[in-house]
């Protein structure tokens, strides 16, 4: 096996938000499933060692994956949510390697669009606290008021980033995040908040608009979209 960074891919959610008959991430995109284009983008990155894939229980549709047989590709069982199953992929991790001081990669199964170039700028960026791909907002952010679907306040928009994937960390500090999280029924929607509940504070690193995450139906029109259009212009991504 190369040297280089592990990444850990949760796919063990059902996305009911596609209202799709099957996993999102085992939908079609560009001749492909999303997930296979995922971890195409990793397998591609001669800085990624190799790519965990976590996967539900009675899962019937990664055997039909094209990297299902890889041998930089390996699959493990996940859990009940996203956070279980990135616990849990850390912990194989760690059995595999040995090394409980390595910086790893988590990525949404549903990103299929990250490019070499932002994956690299997170890879070779350093940080003692970690770090994860975000946007800076272009949009005007409201919050809305408590149990109403109402506007409280409009937040400064030069302070807002939204998150995007890869996010790393070290596995063993990631793990005991996680961990400490789940003991104390706190909810964690990425790896990162889980970190800042145990008082790290993570670098921002320049995401791209073209990492979008598939959610609703309209985002795999748009995934379409893009990847004809990448294809269609020649660029080192």
């Amino acid at each position: 096996m190369s040297q280089g960074l592990w990444a850990i891919i949760p796919a063990a959610g059902i996305g009911q938000r596609m209202q799709a008959n099957c996993p999102k991430q085992y939908l079609r995109l560009a001749g492909g499933t999303i997930l296979d284009r995922t971890i195409d983008v990793f397998l591609s990155n001669l800085n990624v060692a190799g790519v965990l894939v976590g996967i539900s229980d009675g899962d019937t549709y990664w055997r039909q994956s094209t990297w299902c047989q890889h041998d930089r590709v390996t699959f493990y069982a996940g859990g009940k949510e996203r956070s279980d199953t990135v616990q849990q992929g850390l912990r194989y991790l760690m059995d595999l390697t040995g090394d409980l001081e390595q910086d790893v990669l988590v990525h949404d199964a549903a990103r299929p669009l990250l490019s070499q170039t932002a994956l690299n700028r997170i890879i070779e960026h350093r940080s003692a606290q970690g770090a994860i791909l975000a946007m800076p907002a272009k949009e005007t952010v409201k919050q809305q008021r408590i149990n109403i679907q109402q506007v409280e306040t409009t937040l400064k928009r030069e302070h807002i980033w939204l998150a995007q994937t890869p996010q790393k960390f070290p596995a063993q500090a990631l793990l005991n995040a996680l961990e400490k999280a789940h003991a104390q029924n706190v909810v964690v929607t990425d790896e990162c908040s889980a970190m800042e509940w145990v008082g790290w504070q993570p670098d921002l690193v320049m995401g791209e608009s073209r990492n979008i995450k598939v959610t609703l139906p309209e985002d795999l029109l748009i995934a379409e979209a893009l990847f004809s259009y990448l294809l269609a212009t020649p660029s080192k991504d």
